[in-house]
C-alpha cells in the first residue's frame, strides 16, 4: 500500500553499478544473530545482535555498519547510536522513517573529505505513524552523509533521521497490524493498517498510534473514541495473564462519560487482541479502572456477505447459490432493458440495482416494487450498495469521471454528487464501497495507467455521503479494470478481457499478491468478469461462457447459464 505523495526517491539515470571507488553492503548473509525473546511487556519481539565499531574502520565501513545496526532494535537502537557521534546519537530519532531497500547499498567517495554518498534502491518507506508507502521498482534514493572523527574513529555526524533495512530484513523486522476505529454509524469497525517495529514494546507502539488517530485517508470517515487530550501516562503497556494494562492521564476523566470509556475500551481491545499475548485490555486511569470489561456494544468487524449472490440469466434477475440458479421473486421483469451489472444491497429486504448495455442508465427495483431509472449518464460503473442503502455509481464527463450516490429509495433527481477533487484527468473503471461503509475501492486510468486506490468515505451527520478523501494507492503488479472487496483488507482485482488471457490477482493490504491463472477452458483463457464473497473461498470469474469458482488453485465450473455474478454490495 502506498500514499500518492511526491516521494523524495528520484528514478535512477544511471545503473548503480556503473559507479567506481564504491563500497557495495551486501544484504545476504550472517550480520551478528536474530532470535525470539521472551516476553518484555510480555508482547513478543525479535532480538538482533549487530555488531560494534570495530577500532580503526574507514569512514565507509563506519556508515556501512552503521547501516546493518539498524536492524539491532533493542535498548533503542543502542549499537546503532555507537556508530554516530556523540551529539547525533542524542538526537537521532531511528523510527522516524524507515526506508526499506531491495538491493545492496552502495556508499561512495567525494571530493570533500568526510563526505560519503549513500544510494539506495528504495522499495518503501514506513513513516513515523507506521503508515507504508511503497514506491516502483527502479526507484533510488541518494543521500550526502557527513563523517567525523571522534578520538581518532570515524563516525556518522550528519544523517537524516530513520532507518534502512532490506527488504528480507523486512520480513522478521517489521510487523503489518490492523488499528480499529467505529465507522460513521459506529456499527462497524474499520481498518487502518500500520507497520511497527517487531519488538519489545510493540504493545504501547500500537496504543499510541490508535490514540493519535486515523491515516490521513481515513480522517473524517471513521471515528474514534479517543479525545484529543488523551495520552498514555506511562509508555509501556504491561501484559500479565492475557491482559493488557493501558494507563491514561488523568485528563481523560474530565473530557468522556461512561459509554465514551467502554468505547475507547473496545476500541483498543479489538486492536491489541490481535497480539498472540493479549486476550484482554484494562482501561485505567493510576488506579482507577475507567470501563466495564464486559460491555459489548456490539459492533460488527469484517462484516460476511453470505453465500447468495445476484445474476443475469436470460435477461432477468436471479440468485446464483451453490451452484444453482433460483429466480428473484416479486420484481417486476427487466429483459426489455438489456441488463447488465446487478448489484444487491445488504439485509433480508433486497433491493436490486443494474445498468443497461449501454451503460447509460442506472435502474433500481425491490420486492414488490417497479423498475426505476434513477441516474443517466455515460460510461456509468457497475453499481454498488453501501450497508446504509445508498447505491453507488461513476461516469464519465468531459473526459474525467464523477461520483454520484443515490439514498434508500431515491428517484432520478436525488443522486448527490459525490466530491473528489483528486480524481482531475482520471476516469473511473469500478467503485465499490466497503462492507463498513467507510471506504471506497477505486479503480482509474490516468494517462494510460490503471491505479487500484483507497479513499475513505466522508458523510454528514444525517449519513449522506459528501466527500472522498485523497487515496492511498494499492500495489497491482499490471494493468486493471476491475476490483471487489475480498475481506476488510484484501481485494480481488484483475484486467477483464472477452479475448485475453487474464490473472486475478489477489491483493492483501499486508502481505505478498497471489495470482490466479484464468480458467483453463479449451474454448479460452479469459475472464470476463470477476466476484467475491467472503474471504479466499469465495471467489469467482465469468470465462467462456461460464460462472467458476476457485477452489485451492482449481477453478471449479459451475455449469449455469447466468453472467454478471455479484454479492451483496
Amino acid at each position: 500500500m502506498k500514499l500518492l505523495r511526491n516521494s523524495r526517491f528520484v528514478i535512477a539515470l544511471a545503473l548503480l553499478g556503473a559507479l567506481t571507488a564504491c563500497s557495495s553492503i551486501p544484504t545476504a548473509g550472517p550480520i551478528g544473530t536474530i532470535e525470539a525473546t521472551a516476553e518484555a511487556e510480555n508482547d513478543g519481539g525479535f532480538v538482533n545482535n549487530p555488531p560494534p565499531p570495530r577500532e580503526g574502520s574507514s569512514a565507509a565501513e563506519v556508515l556501512e555498519g552503521f547501516l546493518f545496526a539498524g536492524v539491532g532494535v533493542s535498548d533503542n537502537f543502542s549499537v546503532a547510536r555507537e556508530y554516530l557521534t556523540p551529539a547525533l546519537a542524542q538526537t537521532w530519532e531511528p523510527e522516524e522513517e524507515i526506508t526499506i531497500y531491495r538491493s545492496d547499498p552502495i556508499v561512495s567517495p567525494t571530493p570533500t573529505d568526510g563526505q560519503l554518498q549513500l544510494q539506495v534502491e528504495v522499495a518503501g518507506y514506513i513513516d513515523a505513524a507506521g503508515i507504508r508507502s511503497n514506491v516502483p521498482a527502479g526507484s533510488t534514493e541518494s543521500l550526502s552523509v557527513r563523517m567525523e572523527r571522534v578520538e581518532g574513529e570515524w563516525r556518522v555526524a550528519e544523517i537524516p533521521n530513520g532507518i534502512m533495512i532490506s527488504t528480507a530484513d523486512a520480513v522478521n523486522l517489521l510487523q503489518s497490524h490492523e488499528l480499529y476505529f467505529y465507522s460513521s454509524t459506529s456499527e462497524f469497525w474499520v481498518p487502518d493498517v500500520r507497520w511497527f517495529v517487531n519488538r519489545q514494546g510493540i504493545a504501547s507502539n500500537i496504543a499510541q498510534a490508535l490514540i493519535n488517530g486515523p491515516a490521513p485517508y481515513l480522517q473524517g470517515a471513521v471515528i474514534s473514541a479517543f479525545p484529543e487530550n488523551a495520552a498514555l501516562a506511562v509508555e509501556s503497556v504491561p501484559i500479565e495473564s492475557g491482559t493488557a494494562t493501558v494507563d491514561l492521564t488523568e485528563e481523560i476523566l474530565d473530557s468522556t462519560d461512561d459509554l465514551q470509556r467502554q468505547q475507547m475500551e473496545q476500541q483498543l481491545e479489538v486492536t491489541l487482541t490481535a497480539l498472540d499475548t493479549v486476550n484482554s485490555v484494562e482501561l485505567r486511569s493510576g488506579t482507577l479502572s475507567l470501563a466495564d470489561s464486559d460491555a459489548n456494544l456490539n459492533t460488527i468487524r469484517d462484516q460476511a456477505v453470505g453465500s447468495q449472490q445476484v445474476a443475469i440469466s436470460e435477461n432477468e434477475l436471479v440468485y446464483l447459490e451453490g451452484g444453482a440458479l433460483r429466480p428473484v421473486e416479486d420484481v417486476p421483469s427487466i429483459a426489455t432493458l438489456e441488463p447488465i451489472d446487478p448489484a444487491m444491497s445488504y439485509g433480508s429486504t433486497r433491493s436490486f440495482a443494474f445498468l443497461n448495455a449501454a451503460r447509460t442508465q442506472l435502474f433500481a427495483t425491490g420486492e414488490g416494487e417497479a423498475v426505476r431509472t434513477v441516474l443517466s449518464g455515460s460510461n456509468l460503473t457497475a453499481p454498488s450498495f453501501d450497508p446504509t442503502g445508498w447505491l453507488w455509481t461513476a461516469g464519465t464527463s468531459n473526459e474525467s469521471s464523477y461520483v454520484r450516490a443515490i439514498p434508500p429509495g431515491g428517484n432520478e433527481g436525488d443522486a448527490v454528487q459525490v466530491l473528489a477533487p483528486w480524481l482531475g484527468d482520471r476516469t473511473i473503471s469500478e467503485i465499490r464501497i466497503s462492507r463498513d461503509g467507510a471506504r471506497a475501492l477505486i479503480v482509474s486510468q490516468q494517462s494510460g495507467q490503471s491505479q487500484v486506490l483507497l479513499s475513505g468515505v466522508s458523510r454528514t451527520e444525517e449519513g449522506v455521503p459528501q466527500s472522498l478523501s485523497e487515496p492511498i494507492s494499492l500495489d497491482a503488479s499490471g494493468p486493471v479494470n476491475a476490483a471487489k472487496w475480498v475481506s476488510e483488507t484484501s481485494v480481488l482485482v484483475a484486467q477483464t478481457s472477452s479475448d485475453d488471457p487474464v490473472v486475478a490477482t489477489l491483493i492483501p493490504f499486508a502481505g505478498d499478491s497471489t495470482d490466479f491463472q484464468p480458467p483453463q477452458d479449451e474454448t479460452s483463457l479469459a475472464i470476463e468478469h470477476i466476484s467475491a464473497g467472503s474471504g479466499t473461498t469465495a471467489l469467482f470469474a465469468q470465462s467462456a461462457g461460464s460462472i467458476w469458482q476457485l477452489v485451492g488453485s482449481t477453478w471449479n465450473n459451475q455449469d449455469v447459464p447466468a453472467r454478471d455474478p455479484a454479492f451483496p454490495g
